[in-house]
């Protein structure tokens, strides 16, 4: 069975975007979409197995392809409907139905703000798009900042073909907090020319308001999120998609994404956090996770070694330091992994560094000392 989607108007002002394959192809409609699942019933439709091995039952059944009692938990979380959240593996696939959906291979283009997080490159790559177009950010006060003008300079060369801009609040690797009025700033400057696609992977660890409650405002911004970082199911790998166009999720959820793509441990494990003695948990947690942030930030800006701590709104830290790639190698041979980001452009002599339990930071942070104290000596 197959599935066509209806032009409504907040669509029709999306379609320019979106690649004329997707709109043409009849969508999939699985035997999981077809009947709810209720337990009352025998299901007789999808060549299921009826034994699972005892221990796993439940898991002989093909799981909800967009189970309605999630999408209902996630839409409450982050205030709105579940017409408008299509359920991913993580973040990382939604940045992949993304690049599929709107550009063009060998012919579009994505505008990315460097440092950057590496996967956009990565899957944009993978299509390929023709253009990667990278305006850095800006250095100011001891910080990261958006170059809006740059942004806007870059759209509007029509050779860049630019389909996708992708902002990630706060920003992978700097941990750097975007004001809200930038971002708007920046949907603002989009519309009618490209999509914008807001990752607020890290969103949680901050005070600051999501733009899901603007994307009634801007049909042509999406908003991605994770439960992967805040509430500590990276290895359930459960994120989601969400767009002010219902349409827009119908047709990832009917032409673009896997038939089954949420494994049933990771619904439920999901579901587990959404009680409120999850949410309670994992808000404290994070809560903690910004104080430990803050001691291991205080305790680098003592360090002679150390020439920049980038103020982060994130569960890491982007230290610049001295001899960066010879640390992050001792620290390794002594079992402390750390990510170098020295070479890259706009974090030259920079180690993101994730923040641990304070066990874990006080190891770190004491093969920091050991390490400048040795080559010091």
């Amino acid at each position: 069975m197959f599935y066509n989607i209806d032009m409504t108007e907040k669509f029709a002002k999306i379609t320019p975007f979106i690649r004329p394959h997707y709109l043409e192809i009849e969508g999939y409609v699985s035997a999981g979409m077809l009947e709810a699942k209720d337990e009352s019933k025998i299901f007789l439709n999808a060549n299921e197995n009826p034994y699972p091995l005892p221990g796993l039952e439940g898991y002989e059944r093909y799981p909800e392809p967009q189970p309605p009692k999630l999408l209902d938990g996630m839409a409450k979380l982050y205030g709105t409907s579940p017409e408008n959240i299509a359920i991913t593996r993580g973040a990382d696939e939604a940045i992949t139905h993304v690049i599929r959906v709107f550009c063009e291979p060998g012919e579009d283009g994505i505008l990315i703000n460097t440092p950057a997080f590496g996967v956009y490159k990565v899957y944009a790559d993978v299509v390929p798009v023709k253009n990667i177009i990278r305006v850095p950010l800006k250095k100011e006060n001891g910080t990261f900042a958006l170059d809006i003008a740059g942004i806007e300079a870059a759209l509007n060369k029509k050779e860049n073909r630019i389909k996708v801009i992708f902002l990630t609040n706060p920003n992978n690797p700097t941990g750097t907090l975007f004001p809200q009025e930038d971002l708007l700033a920046i949907c603002k400057l989009a519309e009618g020319k490209a999509m914008v696609v807001i990752d607020e992977t890290y969103i949680e660890f901050t005070d600051q308001p999501s733009m899901v409650a603007r994307l009634g405002e801007f049909p042509h911004v999406v908003i991605l999120r994770t439960f992967s970082k805040s509430y500590a199911l990276a290895g359930m790998r459960v994120g989601c998609f969400i767009s002010g166009v219902p349409e827009l999720i119908q047709l990832l959820r009917t032409k673009v994404m896997e038939t089954y793509p949420i494994p049933r441990g990771s619904v439920e494990a999901a579901l587990k956090i959404l009680e409120p003695a999850g949410l309670k948990w994992a808000r404290e947690k994070m809560a903690f996770l910004n104080t430990e942030r803050e001691r291991v930030a205080a305790f680098f800006k003592t360090q002679n070694a150390v020439k920049h701590v980038y103020p982060s709104a994130a569960n890491f830290l982007m230290v610049e330091m001295d001899r960066p790639a010879e640390f992050q190698k001792f620290a390794s041979e002594n079992k402390i992994i750390l990510r170098d980001f020295s070479k890259a452009p706009g974090s030259e002599g920079c180690l993101r560094i994730s923040i641990g339990t304070p066990e874990q930071n006080d190891l770190m942070m004491g093969l920091f000392k050991k390490f400048h104290s040795k080559a010091a000596a």
